[in-house]
């Protein structure tokens, strides 16, 4: 069948409702090897080409004015706090996560009569235990979260400011914090095992990010008031190795 052959058998049909077609040969010449990018294709699929329910990759229409640009997705909103589950990682903490959680655990008892303690020193006889979840009680943060701030300052070695940020509590209380879990830790008489160091600390706001996500850790940076300093110094004297010239 040729070209002319094709162009008037379609202008012989005829539907059942009496329309007829009126075909046209184009003997233009295009080009062929063009290539059609990835990014123009999903631009004519989402805004340009109509698709028909059935066999759409025939029955199709372009449309002749492109749709609206889709509204841009809003982003989400960022935790007042990164979660305890996020930050219980080998890697932040130098401690395997079960460890921590059982740690935890077993200075959970101890934790609670210090906090008692302390409350009854301040204000006489405790009339109502604060609750963890409580945003306006008079704790914020469980013996979890002391430990979490604890291995943060001694594993990566943050400042108070970036393990507030990371926590949701003002450097003040980062470190009463790390003190009161240095000293359940001691009156328990627990050590922890030494961790070996990362092999490169983070030292600003932008390296933590990517040093979690190095570890496949899903860290976003919270937003909660604490401002993160832009620049981590570190407390620790790192031992420089000998060189031929420092050797004895």
């Amino acid at each position: 069948m040729t070209v002319d052959d094709a162009v008037a058998g379609i202008a012989a049909t005829i539907t059942a409702k009496g329309l007829k077609c009126h075909p046209v040969r184009d003997d233009a010449g295009y080009p062929g090897g063009i290539k059609i990018s990835d990014a123009r294709m999903k631009y004519l699929e989402e805004r340009v080409i109509e698709r028909g329910p059935f066999r759409g990759e025939r029955d199709y229409a372009i449309l002749p004015a492109p749709r609206p640009a889709p509204e841009p997705e809003p982003e989400p909103a960022r935790p007042g706090r990164v979660p305890q589950a996020v930050l219980n990682h080998p890697a932040l903490t130098g401690i395997p996560a079960r460890d921590m959680t059982a740690l935890a655990a077993a200075l959970e008892a101890p934790f609670e009569a210090r906090l008692q303690l302390q409350y009854r020193t301040r204000h006489g006889r405790r009339t109502r235990a604060a609750r963890s979840g409580d945003p306006h009680g008079n704790r914020r943060l469980d013996v979890t979260g002391h430990l979490l701030a604890l291995r943060l300052r001694d594993h990566l070695d943050l400042p108070v400011k970036a393990a507030g940020a990371l926590l949701g509590i003002d450097p003040g209380t980062v470190s009463h914090a790390t003190a009161l879990a240095g000293e359940l830790l001691a009156a328990a008489r627990i050590t922890l095992p030494d961790a070996p160091l990362p092999g490169k600390l983070p030292r600003t706001p932008d390296e933590l990010p990517a040093y979690a996500a190095a570890a496949g850790i899903p860290l976003t940076l919270p937003e909660n008031g604490q401002a993160m300093p832009d620049h981590f110094r570190t407390r620790r004297n790192r031992v420089t190795p000998d060189t031929p010239e420092t050797a004895d």
